[in-house]
């Protein structure tokens, strides 16, 4: 029964995790959403040097290199401009979101009018757009503080998740304890 003894620990340790961001979501929303960002901006710089050896060794073998090249810069320069520009960088993010929210509530919108479909699903249609068609007016024209929303909701979520993986945990170490 060792399974059970070391899956208590992990999910007690993912409990704790969640519960830590969870409350840092909560707490101190912007600068939760500059820090994930930055984390991708590193993890995205990383990958680019990654791919920029991969390049160089291309042209070392005469292989072709070009297009590696052109990925490679382009993966660098996002990784760059997301961890040295994290606000702005997420602040266009955020707006490119917004605009695609709402170019589908409006192709929602206008095919729930020319689409032959149930009433059913007309009405679903036309909910759906008009929700997406909110949401993206809402991210478009507040990017930052509805990143900042999206992180403190990603907060409760992750808070509950947390208080539900260290009672689950308690329970596997209790049923562990008692097979052993």
């Amino acid at each position: 029964m060792s399974d059970l003894s070391n899956s208590w620990k992990m999910l007690a340790l993912n409990g704790v995790i969640a519960l830590l961001y969870g409350l840092l979501a909560l707490f101190v929303p912007k600068a939760t959403v500059v820090a994930i960002a930055m984390y991708f901006g590193i993890l995205i710089l990383f990958i680019g040097v990654i791919m920029l050896i991969d390049a160089i060794n291309r042209i070392k073998n005469n292989h072709s290199w070009l297009a590696e090249m052109i990925w490679t810069i382009i993966t660098l320069v996002i990784g760059a401009m997301i961890t040295f520009y994290t606000e702005q960088t997420l602040t266009v993010f955020v707006i490119i979101i917004g605009s695609w929210a709402i170019v589908v509530a409006v192709i929602q919108l206008y095919l729930s009018t020319r689409v032959n479909l149930t009433k059913n699903g007309k009405n679903s249609m036309i909910f759906n757009g008009i929700i997406m068609l909110l949401f993206g007016i809402i991210l478009f024209f507040n990017p930052f503080e509805s990143a900042a929303f999206l992180v403190v909701l990603s907060g409760v979520i992750a808070f509950v998740m947390g208080i539900l993986l260290l009672v689950l945990a308690f329970k596997v170490k209790k049923l562990a304890g008692m097979t052993e």
